[in-house]
């Protein structure tokens, strides 16, 4: 089943793309708005933009996916996924508990 969600960014006040899962497949694509100016963008997303990539494959999202959740290695990984009531590290199960934010910019997943 493919879930969707609106990439938004509160900096800028508005969606900047579109975020997709398959749970069938276990992986992910994104789609950035290319009316957005590239420098309005974080970082993390103007990187791609800049170079004129607006739709990201599994490996490029799920790249963005691990600079915004807890490693899977980290030392109190057990205690975090007790938590957010996982039973083992998911990527995608962490990133539902946020909604993809984190301190590094104000973006964020809407359903």
């Amino acid at each position: 089943m493919l879930k969707t969600f609106g990439l938004h960014d509160d900096a800028l006040g508005r969606q900047v793309g579109i975020f997709r899962y398959d749970d069938d497949n276990k992986r992910f694509s994104m789609s950035l708005f290319p009316n957005i100016p590239t420098a309005d963008l974080p970082l993390s997303l103007e990187i791609f933009a800049g170079n004129g990539k607006y739709e990201l494959d599994s490996a490029d999202v799920t790249t963005w996916i691990r600079g915004r959740i807890c490693p899977s290695g980290r030392q109190n990984i057990g205690s975090i996924l007790k938590e957010l009531e996982l039973e083992e590290y998911d990527e995608f199960g962490i990133l539902m508990h946020t909604m993809a934010r984190c301190d590094k910019d104000e973006l964020y997943l809407s359903e």
